[in-house]
């Protein structure tokens, strides 16, 4: 999915999606915390070495703080809305989008904590 806009929609998409009042800062430190707390242990450091790549297998077990969409169907959507895929995407575009999603969202994730000079160095 194509995001070079600063203001893309997955920004705002990804702050909706978390189940947490305050700031944006809080909001994601509080995920950054579940995270920690639920997957981020030493077993899973090795099995996933990448954060990022660590974080994505996280959202795909569906946490309840952070709910992004799961559903093919509504992933497809989401990449037509965003303009990452033409409406009329053929089944290779589409399948491309659903390979990627997890990872796209842990990286744009990440992003926004960097926008928002919120630390994930503890993480690594």
């Amino acid at each position: 999915m194509k995001t070079n806009n600063k203001l893309h929609p997955v920004f705002n998409y990804i702050l909706g999606c978390i189940e947490h009042e305050g700031t944006n800062e809080e909001k994601l430190k509080e995920v950054l915390n579940a995270f920690n707390s639920e997957f981020n242990f030493e077993q899973n450091k090795k099995r996933y070495p990448n954060l990022q790549t660590r974080f994505a297998e996280w959202l795909q077990g569906a946490p309840s703080l952070f709910e992004v969409e799961y559903w093919n169907d509504g992933i497809i959507k989401l990449a037509k809305e965003w303009q990452s895929i033409p409406q009329d995407a053929t089944e290779k575009q589409e399948q491309k989008i659903l390979d990627n999603y997890y990872n796209f969202m842990a990286c744009k994730f990440f992003q926004l904590c960097t926008r928002n000079k919120v630390s994930y160095s503890n993480l690594y």
